[in-house]
């Protein structure tokens, strides 16, 4: 009687562990793409806020100048954080004159937003990046010296 109960229980945890073999990759799978779902979609919404901000003193702080520029993108660095603002790219187009679009567009390196943890699937996020573009109506008008007359 002792010997069919063992061989009982030896056969039922031999098909446990095949079960789990077979559903734990899966399993697996499927939380490591929710967490660099999650992660990336934090990492963009960080993006769109910093281009927004940055859009936004772009277009109320005065003439379009090199220090104009590098305190908009300094801020822009600050809003996205040590680890996101590493190899960022952020480009800046003042518009001439008031209520011109003046642009501020950021593209940020998907490896600096999470691991690549999908790698082995066919998803990865070398060679790709986060992109936001914020466009603000310029508050300031054009001094004299920057009007050309053609």
């Amino acid at each position: 009687m002792k010997s069919l109960r063992s061989k009982s229980s030896d056969r039922r945890g031999a098909i446990l562990s095949m079960e789990l073999v077979l559903v734990l990759p899966i399993f697996l799978l499927l939380i490591f793409s929710i967490v660099e779902f999650s992660m990336l979609m934090s990492a963009q919404t960080r993006v769109a806020n910093a281009a927004q901000n940055g859009a936004r003193m772009l277009s109320v702080c005065g003439m379009p100048s090199a220090a104009a520029e590098a305190e908009v993108r300094s801020r822009v660095e600050q809003l996205l954080g040590p680890t996101l603002a590493q190899e960022c790219v952020v480009t800046i187009d003042p518009g001439a004159f008031a209520s011109d679009l003046g642009r501020v567009h950021v593209q940020v390196p998907m490896r600096n937003a999470c691991p690549d943890l999908l790698w082995m699937t066919g998803f990865s996020v070398a060679n790709r990046s986060i992109n936001c573009d914020a466009a603000m109506a310029m508050e300031r008008t054009a001094a004299a010296a920057d009007i050309q007359l053609q």
